[in-house]
């Protein structure tokens, strides 16, 4: 598992392209605008680290077996619920602020964990398979996920199909061998200045028309 210091830097190694009022960011770790919340997600490596909180912290992995960030888990019972709403009142008190590249990830994985499973039992698909890949994947890298869930969604009383702008709304616009290709936006990414991956989900539930807009996917946010 990373340290805060290891943390840091995989942040550095990052391409810079987030912009504050114009200017761009070279540095995320040490910019005004972002070094607060780098800072407040570092403190989460640091508590891993300590004996005092690493039990609450951290929990062994249900696909290797190993003792991996809680926020790279799997709810599989109550108990783990019930420690999941532990970990975060700690990491709000040590903090004092929200840690939005980790705990909105982990809602993400878990809402995606159980949306998948079920497709692949109904559809015959194999994105559950895939998301298991990327998660052992993402245990063993210790990164932080920031969650992108809010489309600017145009007129909201109308569906993306209807809208003057489909951009309105992420969604597919081409299909490859390679993988999609999407366009569109998402709007209030949380703490993703802190995040090494943003886990990209549907705005709200869609029907048949809009199926090109029922899209999720894990990107580095700076390549």
């Amino acid at each position: 598992m990373k340290t805060s210091k290891e943390y840091k830097q995989s942040l550095k190694k990052m391409k810079s392209n987030i912009y504050k009022f114009g200017e761009l960011i070279e540095d995320v770790t040490t910019h005004p605008a972002t070094k607060r919340t780098v800072e407040g997600h570092a403190q989460i490596f640091d508590a891993a680290q300590n004996d005092e909180y690493k039990d609450t912290i951290t929990t062994k992995s249900n696909l290797t077996g190993e003792r991996v960030s809680r926020y790279l888990s799997i709810i599989g019972s109550a108990d783990d619920m019930i420690a999941n709403v532990r970990m975060k009142r700690l990491m709000f008190n040590l903090t004092g602020t929200c840690t939005g590249g980790r705990c909105a990830g982990f809602n993400a994985i878990n809402a995606m964990w159980t949306a998948t499973y079920d497709m692949d039992k109904e559809l015959g698909t194999d994105y559950h398979k895939r998301i298991k890949k990327w998660l052992e994947d993402a245990q063993k890298r210790d990164i932080t996920i920031s969650g992108a869930l809010t489309d600017p969604k145009g007129d909201r009383s109308k569906s993306p199909t209807m809208q003057k702008d489909p951009d309105m709304s992420l969604h597919v616009v081409e299909e490859r061998e390679d993988g999609i290709v999407v366009r569109g936006a998402k709007v209030m990414i949380c703490g993703v200045a802190a995040a090494n991956e943003i886990f990209i989900m549907p705005g709200t539930g869609y029907k048949e028309a809009d199926k090109d807009y029922a899209v999720s996917f894990v990107i580095p946010p700076r390549y």
